[in-house]
Formats: C-alpha cells, structure tokens, sequence
C-alpha cells in the first residue's frame, strides 16, 4: 500500500493565523489615520503652491493681475486662480483632503511676478488627527515655498 502525504495547513492553523493578523491590523490602525493625515497635509499644501507657481506665471504672461482667492471664503473648501480684470477663472480646485488651512484672504500676482498687497502671505495647514504641520509662505518675490516647521 501506498502512503501518500498531505500538503496544507489545518483549519486551526489557519485560524490562529487570521487572529494573530487581525491583532496587529487592529494595532496598526491609529498609525495608518496619522499617516493619511500626514499624506493630506502634504497633497493640500503643494496643490495650493502649485496654483499660486501657475497664477505668478499667468500675470506674468498674460501682463495683468491673477487672483488665488478661497472658495466661499475657507481655503479648506478650494481656490480659484482667476484673471482679475475680466474674471476669466484659469482653474478651479476643489477640496481634495480633510487638511484644515489657515491664510489671507487672497493672493493677488501682479504683471511682474510679485504679490499686490506689499508683502508675501502664509498658509498654514493642520489636521486634528496628527500633529504634522506644513507652512506655505510666500515671499517678497512671489515665490511659495513649504516649509515643516510651524508658522
């Protein structure tokens, strides 16, 4: 008679195995929210430093004011980069995360590259769960650079 041996697992082998997974899911899980968070923060803020890089070349293109200004008033609901004198918007960015941002109450580029109001602006981006914070600043020249440290 022949013997042949069985290759597999058990079922209570399996089942040991999904409850020692199922631990160190559950572990793991406060982690992964602060790292999505983290991941928000970071997308938020280089989604605005890109519309402001885009809005400075327009004006400077195009010889006129471009506007970076909030979607009803809160920066966390998304900007509009627009042609000041004739309000032709150039883009529209909607919310794309739960970072809660904190600025001016727009950014106006003028025909030379520089920011209108006189000095630069700063933005600030948080979330409540995590404690990462990214600062956009925007300096004398135009130019937005993202800065970790706090604001």
């Amino acid at each position: 008679m022949v013997m042949r041996l069985q290759h597999g697992f058990t079922m209570v082998e399996m089942l040991v195995t999904l409850i020692i997974v199922g631990i160190l899911a559950g572990l793991a899980a406060p982690a992964f929210t602060s790292l999505v968070a983290s991941q928000n923060i970071k997308t938020s803020a280089s989604m605005l430093q890109s519309s402001l890089l885009a809005a400075r070349s327009e004006a400077l293109k195009r010889n006129t004011d471009v506007i970076v200004s909030p979607i009803g008033g809160q920066w966390a609901s998304g900007w509009t980069v627009a042609v000041s004198a004739t309000g032709e918007v150039l883009t529209n960015n909607n919310k794309a995360s739960q970072a809660v941002i904190a600025g001016p109450s727009g950014i106006t580029y003028n025909n030379a590259g520089r920011v209108s109001s006189g000095g630069g602006g700063s933005f600030k981006f948080s979330s409540a769960a995590t404690s990462d914070i990214r600062c956009l600043n925007i300096g004398l020249s135009g130019m937005p650079t993202i800065t970790i440290s706090g604001c």
